[in-house]
């Protein structure tokens, strides 16, 4: 297989993944956005969850702005998993030519690559991200005020009639920032505590005990958590 086809399956694979991710999750999003936007009064996410389902529902409130959810993973998940797969394989593939250690990596190149895959599937997946957004926030938004957006189809081409093409892209350099920092920590370090975690011996001999699920489960919590720690001020200023 070429070098292009692995990158696109793994893309691909990235995206569907996301898209599982995104249905689980996407609630949570509409919480934080509803929450991080200017006129909000609620005091906990508990609470927010409750009004949100009590004024919307599920469909229009929980879950509003589902289907920008679902494009940006295949803009933005696709590039950020499926690059950093990528430089992380030709790496280790390098290592093994010059006779090192498959994993004989630093930190510090693992989380360049989650940087770099990070930053440029931000850049691309900007316009859904910001649709993201608006379709999440609309609803709390007075009545005159709403846009009462159909679809992500029609929230991009409306922003772009309506506003201008550029204005797909506003907040670019924050939500790339952003999407820097939690990539760097999120893939560069899930690696490494992966890596460190199967040579511990407490999940098993290569951290394969029970399919590999609780070594995994520890290296994205601990991950999860410094990404979300540096990116949550560029979170709200975007």
């Amino acid at each position: 297989m070429t070098a292009a086809g692995a990158l696109i399956i793994k893309m691909v694979i990235a995206a569907f993944s996301g898209m599982g991710a995104a249905t689980v999750c996407h609630p949570l999003d509409v919480i934080r956005v509803q929450m991080q936007t200017s006129g909000s009064t609620y005091n906990s996410a508990g609470e927010a969850a409750r009004g949100i389902y009590k004024n919307d529902g599920l469909k229009d409130g929980l879950y509003a702005g589902v289907s920008a959810a679902y494009l940006r993973q295949w803009l933005y998940g696709s590039c950020r998993i499926g690059i950093y797969a990528y430089l992380l394989e030709n790496a280790q593939n390098a290592n093994i030519a010059a006779g090192l250690e498959k994993n004989a990596i630093p930190l510090s190149s693992k989380m360049l690559m989650g940087l770099t895959s990070g930053g440029i599937g931000s850049f691309i997946g900007t316009p859904s991200e910001l649709a993201l957004v608006r379709m999440s926030n609309d609803k709390k938004l007075p009545v005159d005020q709403r846009r009462n957006y159909k679809g992500v189809g029609n929230c991009i081409a409306r922003i772009a009639k309506e506003e201008g093409a550029p204005a797909l892209f506003t907040g670019a350099p924050a939500t790339v920032l952003r999407a820097c920092l939690l990539s760097a920590c999120a893939m560069g370090i899930t690696s490494e505590i992966k890596m460190r975690l199967s040579k511990s011996g407490y999940f098993g001999e290569g951290g394969k005990a029970f399919g590999g699920v609780p070594m995994l489960f520890c290296a994205t919590l601990v991950s999860s958590f410094c990404a979300n720690t540096v990116a949550n001020p560029f979170d709200v200023v975007k």
